[in-house]
């Protein structure tokens, strides 16, 4: 039995939630609405793992996007903390302003036969200067 349990509480380490952020570059000489010029488009997901779809199990960890990280029992997954890491990824990029902010969210639970939930938080914009 305690194998069973060691089993399952890895399954779920090792599918853990995560936060990534993405940038691409090259826009082959574009400009972006407005007229201004583009910088980077930005990528951000956060996902998640809840009891019921309420209840955070485990999150991907906003603060150390792209690390090997999460948080057991705190809700993280939010629009707030996507933008967090986008703005983070703007100051980096030495971008100004957003442009074509989209989010979406999506909610799965019958991989679980609907007890544990996944939620995923996306949201993209183009950076520009």
């Amino acid at each position: 039995m305690k194998r069973v349990a060691g089993a399952a509480a890895l399954a779920l380490t090792l599918a853990a939630g995560c936060a990534t952020v993405q940038t691409a570059r090259d826009f082959g000489g574009m400009a972006a609405d407005g007229g201004s010029r583009p910088v980077a488009t930005v990528a951000a997901e956060n996902y998640g793992y809840y009891l019921f779809g309420s209840i955070p199990l485990i999150s991907g960890s906003p603060k150390y996007p792209n690390a090997v990280s999460c948080r057991l029992f705190t809700e993280t997954v939010t629009l707030q903390n996507n933008l967090d890491m986008i703005a983070q990824t703007v100051k980096a990029e030495r971008g100004s302003k957003l442009a074509n902010v989209k989010t979406t969210e999506d909610w799965s639970g019958s991989f679980s036969f609907w007890i544990i939930w996944r939620r995923t938080l996306f949201t993209s914009a183009v950076i520009t200067d």
